[in-house]
């Protein structure tokens, strides 16, 4: 079970790598805005292992106008 777990996470974590590694190259891109969490440093590691549920709905202008009392 631990050898599986560990393969797992070993498997994640090189995909992870690999598409960063694919996204500084410009093989790929994100297309969420830039205040996405995705952006954050660390983070950005992460998005393209699982890229999808982190993109808003709006982008950074319509966000500023949503949030003008």
């Amino acid at each position: 079970m631990k050898r599986v777990l560990l393969v797992a996470v070993g498997g994640y974590l090189l995909i992870a790598v690999g598409n960063r590694v694919a996204e500084h190259f410009g093989a790929m891109r994100c297309g969420c805005s830039e205040d996405c969490w995705c952006h954050r440093r660390g983070l950005s590691l992460f998005r393209w292992v699982f890229p999808w549920g982190h993109r808003s709905a709006h982008s950074a202008e319509v966000k500023a106008d949503l949030n003008v009392p």
